[in-house]
């Protein structure tokens, strides 16, 4: 953990300021996939608009990893601040397709240096046997945005309509602003420069590209359009407030027991541990997909997002204290993933007229993750 009273601090500001920087971007997951008609897009235009911001990170994500040793960290930090502030005041606005895809582009920069900065600035600051812990805390604190932009988000669409509902969220994500000019500790070379590249790091990418393509991607980019087709109750519970709610236990889990599933993993290690979260993940999206029951599917989805909250952090903190190369590296595996999920899974939507699809997807790809993750570990054993 933290070293000092400084570095504790620091965590706390700087996840802070990272939660005000997501409001507008996760309001769009609980929103558009439901009003898409009214904002004139069509379906395979939602998976584009939801995916465009992490294909962008695949560029991205290394040009954060070069500016971290060459220009002023802090500067790049609330540069990166104010331009998702514009990127979420121009959905405000309910551009055309094109405006929105150029938002969405600016926000993925925006980003790669929230993201990369962020995370590095706390590893730096933590013992290395401690990182999946370290990282879960960071996750846990920013991802409070998330909650308050896929669900406040969603009430605000609600009751005022989709343009003033993300104006006003993109000018209370103006307070992170301050929030990183206190709380940001610069990276130092140790962090920059160490890499600790070895035989497993490629196999670790590849269920980090896994994990990004079907929880951030497959199943909340579709969960919208899923939980609309089988809400049957009329009146102000509407299918975009609970799909935000539901959303929103995501990163109230990430919130409450990231540090503490981090920690699992610092214990289990990594790939004990990310074959167990794997296959629990698998499970629940089968029971997800399968169910004719809308309280058993939620509570599966539920399940599914501890899985998913375990692993993302026991992932980020394995690649992150392996140095900034090695975290763009993984955060370029997620990121691919993550893009690709919501255009397979609203195409698939498209083609075949089947909203649970996504789900049954995930579930196959989850088990397949598991199954990697299980012979890696047990290769790694017989090398000891």
């Amino acid at each position: 953990m933290p070293r000092d009273p400084q570095h504790r601090s620091s965590v706390w500001l700087i996840g802070g300021a990272t939660a005000f920087t997501l409001l507008g971007d996760q309001a769009l997951y609980s929103t558009v996939p439901v009003y898409f008609d009214e904002l004139g897009l069509r379906a395979v235009q939602v998976g584009i608009i939801l995916s465009a911001n992490r294909w962008i990170r695949l560029l991205t994500n290394e040009v954060a990893h070069r500016a971290v040793g060459r220009l002023d960290q802090r500067l790049l930090f609330a540069g990166a601040v104010a331009l998702g502030a514009i990127t979420t005041a121009t959905y405000a606005s309910t551009p055309g397709f094109a405006l929105f895809l150029g938002a969405r582009l600016a926000w993925g920069l925006a980003w790669s240096f929230i993201r990369h900065l962020s995370v590095l600035s706390v590893l730096e600051a933590s013992e290395a046997e401690r990182s999946g812990r370290s990282a879960g805390l960071l996750g846990g604190i920013s991802r409070t945005g998330s909650i308050g932009g896929l669900l406040g988000g969603a009430l605000l669409v609600d009751w005022l309509g989709f343009g003033p509902a993300l104006a006003i969220l993109s000018v209370v994500s103006l307070a992170a602003l301050p929030l990183v000019w206190v709380g940001f500790v610069p990276v130092t070379g140790r962090a920059q420069g160490r890499s600790e590249a070895d035989r497993t790091t490629a196999t670790t990418r590849g269920l980090a590209f896994t994990h990004g393509m079907v929880g951030p991607g497959l199943v909340m980019a579709t969960l919208g359009a899923v939980l609309d087709e089988r809400l049957t109750t009329t009146g102000w519970w509407s299918a975009a407030s609970l799909t935000g709610t539901v959303l929103a236990m995501r990163f109230l889990l990430e919130s409450v027991a990231a540090p503490r599933l981090g920690g699992v993993t610092d214990r289990w290690g990594i790939h004990r541990a990310a074959t167990g979260f794997f296959g629990l993940g698998s499970g629940a999206l089968v029971v997800a997909t399968l169910s004719p029951s809308l309280p058993l599917l939620i509570g599966a989805v539920v399940l599914f997002f501890v899985s998913g909250t375990a692993l993302g952090a026991g992932l980020m903190g394995d690649s992150g204290r392996r140095g900034s190369r090695v975290l763009a590296h993984y955060v370029t595996a997620n990121d691919l993933g993550a893009a690709s999920g919501p255009l397979l899974g609203w195409i698939a939507l498209a083609v075949f007229d089947e909203r649970r699809l996504g789900l049954a997807i995930g579930a196959v790809l989850y088990a397949l993750s598991a199954l990697t993750a299980r012979r890696l570990g047990e290769s790694q054993k017989l090398s000891e």
